[in-house]
Parts: structure tokens; sequence; C-alpha cells
């Protein structure tokens, strides 16, 4: 074990840290990786530097942080594309679930179903007639291959039998600035970044990945209301480090996480935000287990629906 990993809990954390964000700047995970460099910096006491890494869904990302020293400081912002790499982006030499470990849940993102205004269709039933009319004639934005958006616009072609083109993106702000100019139709995204193109009357919301509708957006069905989709599909961020890093500094992330979820004034502004915090459990260990189950899910719908990525 290198000196710095040795670092006894008092001296953890002695200098910068980095959080790699695996998508450019201007999407969800941006948001979050600023109330994170911010509110954990002042717990922690040293600065925490966002370095964005785009590429592969994410991946490229993940991969950099797998390689780095296992030491606390270089961490990533990790969701669920990271965790399919294998199905996904096969050729990319790391592997998520054993060069990685978690540090804690950050947040559950609700999706919504957005549709661009230049669609000539008023709900989703009329986007479905228009699909099964002209097979590949709307497309349907994701932000890469394996991403929840993209595993979404697969499960709503199979739920309905419809072909739409798939275009994936780099990031949420490039395809929702491509939904807003007309170039692309249909995109399922997160509420936290949906609203504030929602809010500006850019974009419609045809339907929430929900169970009910959602106190937000009360006047947008919910997907199970339409009978042929179930509400699947939520997204999470979670904090995690390179394997190996010593117990103590990941202890003292959670922590220094933990707290942060536990200001009143952070909540208020996440849950603004479309964000679901978590209130209880969220250990390293709660969070392994919901990626092991998450992953697991997932890449059964990828195989049922023979879904795969660049290999």
């Amino acid at each position: 074990m290198s000196g710095v990993a040795a670092e006894s809990s008092a001296e953890y954390p002695g200098r910068p840290i980095t959080l790699v964000v695996g998508f450019p700047p201007g999407g969800t995970g941006d948001t979050l990786a600023r109330h994170l460099a911010k509110h954990m910096a002042e717990d922690l006491g040293q600065p925490i530097i966002v370095d964005y890494r785009p590429g592969a869904a994410g991946n490229v990302g993940a991969m950099s942080v797998a390689r780095s020293p296992a030491d606390g400081y270089t961490l990533f912002l990790a969701s669920r594309a990271m965790t399919l790499h294998k199905k996904m982006y096969g050729h990319m030499n790391y592997d998520f679930a054993k060069d990685l470990m978690p540090v804690g849940m950050v947040v559950k993102l609700p999706f919504v179903l957005l549709m661009g205004k230049h669609v000539n269709a008023a709900s989703i039933h009329d986007a479905i007639r228009l699909a099964r009319e002209s097979p590949g004639s709307l497309s349907c934005a994701s932000t890469g291959m394996g991403s929840t958006n993209h595993l979404l616009c697969e499960a709503l072609q199979e739920a309905v039998g419809i072909e739409m083109l798939h275009l994936p993106y780099k990031g949420m702000a490039a395809a929702l600035t491509d939904m807003v100019g007309g170039r692309t139709d249909l995109m399922f995204t997160s509420l936290a970044y949906a609203l504030p193109y929602l809010q500006s009357d850019s974009v419609r919301c045809v339907a929430v990945m929900s169970t009910a509708r959602l106190p937000e957006l009360p006047d947008v069905p919910s997907i199970e209301e339409f009978g042929f989709m179930k509400a699947v599909g939520n997204a999470w961020f979670g904090i995690v480090a390179p394997t190996r890093t010593p117990s103590h500094v990941i202890s003292r992330l959670n922590r220094s996480l933990n707290n942060m979820l536990a200001q009143e004034g952070v909540r208020e502004v996440l849950n603004a935000q479309g964000f679901v915090v978590p209130l209880s459990n969220n250990t390293p260990e709660a969070l392994g287990t919901f990626v092991g189950e998450d992953t697991e899910q997932w890449m059964e719908v990828l195989e049922r629906l023979d879904v795969s990525g660049v290999q």
C-alpha cells in the first residue's frame, strides 16, 4: 500500500479531490456534481474539482477512474449506463463491478417522456399511430447505447410494436437542444433535466414513468394510465471510487455525502430540481446491493430486447 493510501483517517483528505463526470457540462450529472463539489468540499475541508470526461455513455470517465490510484482523491459519479458496459461497450478494458467500489447513493430521478413541439401529434397515442403508419419516421434520442433513456426507447418500441430511429448523443443538453430545434422527436429523460424546458414551454411532456402522476406535473398521465407499459426506468447517481480504496477513506466520503444530503436547504434545492434524495441507510453496502440488483434487472432487459452495443 502506498504512503498516500495508508494515511490515517485524521489525515484524509490532505489535498484536493477530483470528481469525474462521464458526460459533458450542462446535463443532470453536471448539476449534481456542482452540488457535491460545493457542499462535500465544505465538509471535507478540501476543494473538489469536477473533471468532465464524456464518451461511451459515461464509460470513458468510469474507466479512467478505475485505473486511478486507490487513494480517495479520484472519484466517479456513476449511473446505470456504466454498470451495463460489458453488454454495451465490451471493448472497454475495465470491469465496473470489480474495479470500482461504492461510496454512497446521491439521488434517484423519476423519468418522463418528452416530445418535440414540431411533432404532428397531440399525445403519445398520436405519436404511436404516426410511427406505425411510417416505421422509422420518428426518432428517439438518448445519451448513448445502454443508457436508461436508450433502454426506455427500446422498451416502448417493444411494448407497442413500433420502430423508431435511435439517435445517440454525448449528453442531455445536445439532445434537448436538437429536440427544441426540431431535429429529434422523442426522448426519455429525468424530471430534473426536463423541468427547465417544460417551464419555458420549449418541449411537451406526454407521460411520466411512474405508477402515479408526479406532483410537479399533475396534468401529465402516468405511463401506466395508457395500459401498454410498466412504470420502469427511474435513474440514479452514486459516488464510486477505485477498488481497494482504504475503508477509512470510503467511510469519510460516505459520511461527508450524508452530511450534505441531511442539510434541509440542500434537500429542498435538489427536490425542487426533480431529484429524490435518499433519507436513510445510505451506506456503501446499500449502494452495492442496489447496483447489483439494478444491473441484473437491466441486463435481462437487454437480453430480452436483443440490444447490443459497440463490441
